[in-house]
């Protein structure tokens, strides 16, 4: 798979913002919608299925509207592990359902592979659920993993999406269109991003190399 070849050589990668089409409508529910295409498409959801935290799944989020084929991956411990759609059974197959469902949470991140050997495709996931407000924090453990903001926000991975970087931390971000990361990856040094301040728009995480364990935290009430 080339997403896993990417993913394991992401420090030798490098990265920037992409573009996104993304958007929100902030409040009790919201929803955003997303544009994929053939190939590897880099997906976070930003909201919580029913407010329960626990059916942010594979058939609530993406449900029948995946064309035949289509995996989700999720990297777990350094390893990559993926469900398959069958269009048939319009059902999700593969024994990391739990795994992958688990990433479907808000403040992580999949990718969602929609088959090349298909004839050109253009799916449009609506995320729906409710905007979580208050204080939140998932765990950043050292090395790489796919991470997003909890919430629905805009803006500079730190000031606006309220991660706390440690140095050495690296973000990587993946363009769509080219399948594949983009320029430098911003790097932390202990007092400035150098490279230039990630900056992410809704529902896009990022692949993060963390130099240590952190927390990512949120304290968000939507206006």
């Amino acid at each position: 798979m080339r997403t896993k070849t990417l993913l394991i050589a992401a420090a030798a990668l490098a990265a920037t913002v992409i573009s996104s089409q993304a958007q929100v409508y902030s409040g009790i529910v919201g929803y955003a919608t997303l544009s994929l295409t053939n190939g590897e498409n880099l997906v976070a959801n930003p909201l919580d299925y029913d407010g329960t935290g626990t059916n942010n799944t594979l058939q609530t989020l993406l449900s029948t509207n995946m064309p035949n084929g289509t995996k989700v991956y999720t990297f777990v411990n350094g390893a990559w592990l993926s469900v398959s759609y069958s269009a048939g059974s319009a059902k999700w197959l593969g024994a990391a359902t739990n795994q992958v469902n688990a990433a479907l949470n808000p403040g992580y991140g999949v990718f969602i592979n929609i088959p090349t050997t298909l004839p050109p495709t253009n799916v449009v996931l609506t995320e729906v659920g409710q905007v979580l407000q208050g204080t939140y924090t998932n765990p950043v453990t050292a090395g790489v993993q796919i991470l997003s903001c909890i919430t629905p926000l805009t803006g500079t991975i730190d000031t606006n999406l309220m991660y706390a970087p440690s140095k050495g931390d690296k973000v990587y971000t993946w363009n769509q269109s080219a399948q594949n990361y983009n320029g430098t990856a911003p790097s932390y040094n202990g007092t400035k991003w150098l490279g230039g301040d990630p900056t992410l728009v809704v529902a896009q995480p990022v692949i993060l190399s963390a130099a240590s364990n952190n927390v990512w935290g949120v304290n968000f009430v939507a206006q």
